[in-house]
């Protein structure tokens, strides 16, 4: 039987990241086991990300998570070498806003410049001196963030995070975990599908849009599941300068990426004619 301080369910940027801080940054001397059922990342919360960044949210505590982000960010090469690059664009986040919706938007952008984000509430005439081709004859607002908030490689990202904890100390093995023992409320042991088992001190869930799956080995109510969302790429024959990431009142955003954009629909409502 495998024994391990530490087990970590999980190895894309969540667990890969719990592993790396516990054993870089924190001197955590004992052993870490990070358990991946798939290496190759495929189907992974974060590979299937948009890679995106922003500080556009409700809470403080949202906010103040993404700007220790763009700390780490900015702290990328200090951390792991002169190469290292996850290959950030700082495009912004432009988020509309109808009539219906400007109480909401003036609220989060309260809270939002409070927390110190670099966010501008701009009226639909300043955003079309801004971005002339953005269509605003039903918006009341927008939120636009000047600085902090882009999108990213979320496979170079966690190939640098996922080397960083390998190379601090933490081992990382594949395995798809069905079972915990536990004792006295505590995680004592995972077990796989292979039938080994390795013995912890204390257990991690990192399983991303799974960790309810695991939470409920342990007989935990945790909400969270797997939800289908679709990311459309398209190639438009106009370009669209100094495009950020923009969020329409129906709940579709767009962005560029290089010559071409993504179109994300929601599962309700359709897209609307806004470039």
């Amino acid at each position: 039987m495998k024994q391990a301080d530490i087990v970590i369910i999980g190895g894309a940027i969540m667990g890969a990241s719990v592993a790396y801080f516990l054993k870089k940054d924190l001197g955590f001397e004992g052993s870490v086991i990070v358990v991946e059922q798939d290496p190759s990342y495929a189907n992974s919360s974060t590979t299937l990300s948009a890679a995106s960044i922003r500080q556009q949210f409700s809470t403080p505590e949202n906010i103040s998570l993404s700007q220790f982000g763009l700390q780490f960010f900015g702290e990328l090469k200090d951390r792991f070498g002169e190469d290292a690059d996850i290959a950030y664009h700082e495009g912004g986040y432009l988020i509309l806003a109808s009539e219906a919706g400007l109480p909401i938007l003036q609220n989060n952008h309260k809270t939002q410049v409070e927390c110190g984000a670099d966010v501008d509430l701009m009226t639909p005439g300043e955003m079309k001196k801004t971005f002339p081709w953005l269509n605003v004859d039903d918006l009341a607002a927008g939120a636009y963030g000047r600085s902090g908030e882009g999108w990213f490689d979320a496979h170079m990202f966690l190939d640098l995070v996922r080397k960083g904890a390998i190379a601090a100390g933490a081992h990382f093995t594949k395995g798809t975990v069905v079972g915990m023992d536990q004792l006295g409320g505590k995680v004592t042991a995972v077990k796989l599908a292979d039938g080994e088992t390795i013995a912890c001190g204390a257990a991690v869930n990192c399983a991303g849009a799974n960790a309810g799956k695991v939470a409920a080995m342990l007989g935990i109510d945790l909400p969270i599941e797997p939800r289908k969302r679709t990311i459309f790429v398209i190639d438009n024959k106009k370009p669209h300068p100094n495009m950020p990431l923009i969020t329409d009142t129906s709940g579709v955003y767009i962005r560029p990426e290089g010559d071409v954009y993504n179109l994300r629909l929601p599962s309700t409502g359709r897209p609307g004619s806004r470039l």
